[in-house]
């Protein structure tokens, strides 16, 4: 059905913008911002369907700082559609109330539509997850060096995640006392997403320095755990004997472990299994020992966004810090999955003060922290 939809919403977004990304305005610099005293509007388009479980921690996340930093937070769905995407964005442009920002993700190389859509509507953008892709790069450059109202990005360094998630697998093959190389079998999202691809690349690049590894067999999963299912019953037929399943989100992991504990593989003994997103059912799989790593810790990643708009619209403008916000990703496995799953479970971020995080609410800030561990103290109240 979702399928569908997009097919059909996909003409009608495409052909409202006809104008080539090209076109977009020259702009060394953002033009000046006047400091917004009301309620800051913002449109978060969370790529994921609703019910996806890591998209919905960012989207609790950010409602949560929301309440604090007096902000209108409205999300709408993407469903890992570029056409959904720019519906949404295009709606929004029409409005004769607009949002003041557009937090988005690059969703199928849409960023410079995006961009273009919201510009000449004139809508701040910043967008998180995923860069953009080097083709877009070569056209616009990055946060406002050709689109003056694209102001800045946080995107977690996924290439170093993925790299030491791999690392970290490998690991434990070798404490088996296993001897000859070690097989690794990658699932990917979709072949064409940027992020999906950054994440595998940190994997190929870790594994170009690992003497006695290699990567066997990569395949995309699609995000999904029916997908995922599909297509790592395939992979096993060729792989059956590989101890290392690398698995790039949460949902394609779930796939991946029904599919093998139907098998003659022992998860946890002579097969391991890493994904990323610190979600339920990855913490209850830890504990379960039938993932042993998971890289995340980046569902913060909103809120930072949330919060560099917010500090924009009351004039404190973070250019000085810089434009381009990485953060580091942190794993999750069985001596630490206890304590931080108590904490993510809760999913109590309303008792963060995130008015601490912000320069222009608290003008005593140096530097912004988007740290996750800084923010599971505060949940404890640290």
């Amino acid at each position: 059905m979702v399928a569908s939809l997009v097919r059909a919403f996909a003409g009608l977004v495409l052909a409202v913008l006809t104008v080539s990304p090209l076109a977009l305005p020259l702009a060394a610099g953002a033009s000046a911002q006047t400091p917004i005293s009301g309620p800051i509007r913002i449109l978060f388009i969370n790529p994921a369907p609703p019910e996806d479980k890591h998209w919905g921690i960012v989207t609790d996340v950010m409602r949560a700082a929301a309440a604090d930093l007096n902000v209108e937070l409205e999300v709408q769905n993407a469903f890992h559609s570029a056409a959904y995407t720019l519906k949404h964005v295009t709606l929004a442009t029409q409005r004769d109330v607009k949002p003041h920002y557009i937090i988005f993700r690059n969703v199928d190389n849409v960023a410079i539509k995006v961009f273009q859509a919201a510009h000449y509507a004139g809508i701040n953008t910043i967008t998180i997850d995923a860069p953009l892709h080097s083709n877009e790069i070569k056209q616009i450059g990055g946060p406002r060096e050709k689109v003056s109202t694209w102001l800045g990005q946080v995107v977690p360094d996924a290439a170093t995640a993925g790299e030491s998630l791999g690392n970290l697998l490998v690991r434990e093959v070798q404490a088996t006392g296993a001897k000859g190389v070690i097989e690794i079998v990658a699932m990917s999202g979709p072949e064409q997403d940027i992020g999906s691809q950054v994440r595998v690349f940190g994997l190929k690049r870790g594994i170009s320095k690992i003497g006695n590894a290699r990567l066997l067999h990569a395949f995309p999963g699609d995000w999904d755990t029916r997908v995922a299912d599909r297509e790592a019953y395939k992979a096993f037929r060729h792989a059956a004997s590989s101890p290392i399943w690398w698995v790039a989100d949460d949902n394609m992991a779930l796939g991946v472990i029904n599919v093998l504990r139907n098998t003659h593989r022992k998860v946890g003994t002579d097969t391991f299994i890493g994904a990323f997103h610190w979600t339920e059912p990855m913490m209850t799989a830890i504990l379960q020992n039938k993932v042993q790593y998971v890289a995340g810790g980046h569902f913060i990643q909103g809120a930072a966004a949330l919060i560099l708009a917010h500090d924009h619209a009351r004039g404190r403008d973070f250019a000085d810090l810089g434009l381009n916000y990485s953060m580091d990703f942190s794993f999750l496995y069985r001596k630490n999955v206890a304590q931080v799953g108590r904490i993510m479970i809760a999913g109590a971020w309303d008792r963060i003060d995130f008015r601490r995080f912000s320069r222009a609410a608290n003008p005593a800030l140096q530097q912004y922290d988007f740290n996750v561990n800084s923010y599971l103290k505060a949940v404890l109240g640290q």
